[in-house]
């Protein structure tokens, strides 16, 4: 059996995403926050913005700096919102470049629209393929697809009626890339751990135990060969986290006028927030160029990159929480959430562990 769509109609007209985030996040991100509310609603309103199907449509030159400009306009205002976004984006993004038509027809219009909503699922398999972890999930082919066994740690962007993608190895030593869903036989999810900031993102554990895989929801016979392919975009579309999340600080930064004012001598001011906002938006478009060169080179530069915002990040909600001063270290307040959210940046794969070990092996 073939994954199936959970596919429920928008509850409202399309809007701009300024409006989604005005009205429909901006009212719930202490929930989101504090009360680890999974942002639904709102994420398929983006959908019907457009927010995720800048990069099914166009060229990767055009479509990734749009969808990275979505994300960061969404993350201004709640990064847990933005990193679903980008799990969906990634979603989208493998979609778009499988070579499985009958895939694409089912599935693709419907992630990029949010009317099925679904997570990425490549967070072990990417640290698998640097050896940092080993492949999580083991499968063997049987007839019409494939038996899959294994532990997923920390898929997001999924609950209930939602899909994602997993990379499984084979006997054989050949890895397959496929379209997982969530409520499948033999698939389970699991809540294990509490985290210090975006609990509202769906995330799980998943458990596999003999879960059929159909033929006709692999993404890649040759998840070797396929990653390569996808894995420049895959870094390129976090961008828009982390800029959004630091072009946000540096804005309240600035509408917190008596805190400014003796805050301007701080090592990172708002004008320089937005300047290295600004310098690696341009970076994004350029990068984005080559979005398909599958040499290790062109990783490298955007592992450099994708390392300097997640510093930028870090470095801003540490700024913000400073010029804050004891306001910002009250539980619950704005500083204090964006330097948690600040943090996942760094550790969100690839992590600054990782691109720092894959920059020194050259």
């Amino acid at each position: 059996m073939s994954v199936a769509l959970a596919v429920r109609p928008p509850s409202t007209g399309p809007k701009g995403i300024d409006s989604i985030v005005s009205n429909s996040i901006d009212p719930i991100v202490r929930k989101i926050d504090q009360d680890g509310l999974y942002p639904e609603d709102p994420l398929r309103e983006l959908g019907v913005s457009g927010a995720f199907s800048r990069h099914a449509s166009q060229a990767p030159s055009a479509g990734l700096p749009a969808a990275v400009a979505d994300m960061a306009t969404i993350s201004e205002s709640c990064m847990s919102t933005g990193f679903c976004t980008w799990c969906q984006d990634a979603l989208v993004w493998y979609l778009a470049a499988s070579e499985n038509t009958g895939l694409q027809k089912r599935l693709l219009d419907q992630v990029a629209g949010g009317e099925q909503l679904g997570g990425t699922g490549l967070s072990n398999p990417m640290k698998s393929f640097s050896s940092i972890e080993t492949l999580a999930l083991k499968g063997k082919k049987v007839a019409g697809g494939y038996k899959v066994t294994g532990r997923l740690p920390w898929v997001s962007n999924i609950g209930p009626g939602h899909i994602f993608a997993a990379i499984f190895e084979l006997p054989d030593s050949r890895r397959v890339m496929a379209v997982v869903g969530a409520d499948a036989d033999g698939v389970k999810l699991s809540r294990s751990a509490e985290f210090i900031a975006l609990e509202g993102t769906g995330t799980y554990t998943v458990l596999f135990k003999d879960a059929f895989i159909s033929e006709s929801d692999v993404i890649a016979e040759n998840a070797a060969e396929f990653v390569p392919k996808i894995r420049q975009g895959f870094v390129l579309l976090q961008f828009g986290m982390g800029l959004g999340l630091a072009r946000g600080v540096a804005k309240s930064m600035v509408k917190q006028v008596a805190s400014a004012k003796n805050a301007q001598w701080l090592p990172l001011t708002p004008d320089a927030i937005f300047d290295r906002v600004f310098a690696l938006e341009t970076k994004v478009r350029e990068l984005a160029a080559s979005a398909a060169d599958t040499g290790r080179g062109a990783f490298l530069n955007v592992l450099r990159a994708r390392l300097q915002v997640a510093e930028l990040a870090m470095s801003a909600a540490q700024a913000g929480a400073l010029q804050a001063g004891a306001g910002g270290y009250i539980v619950g307040s704005e500083p204090n959430r964006r330097q948690r959210e600040a943090l996942f940046m760094g550790i969100l794969t690839p992590s600054v562990k990782h691109i720092t070990m894959e920059l020194a092996r050259g």
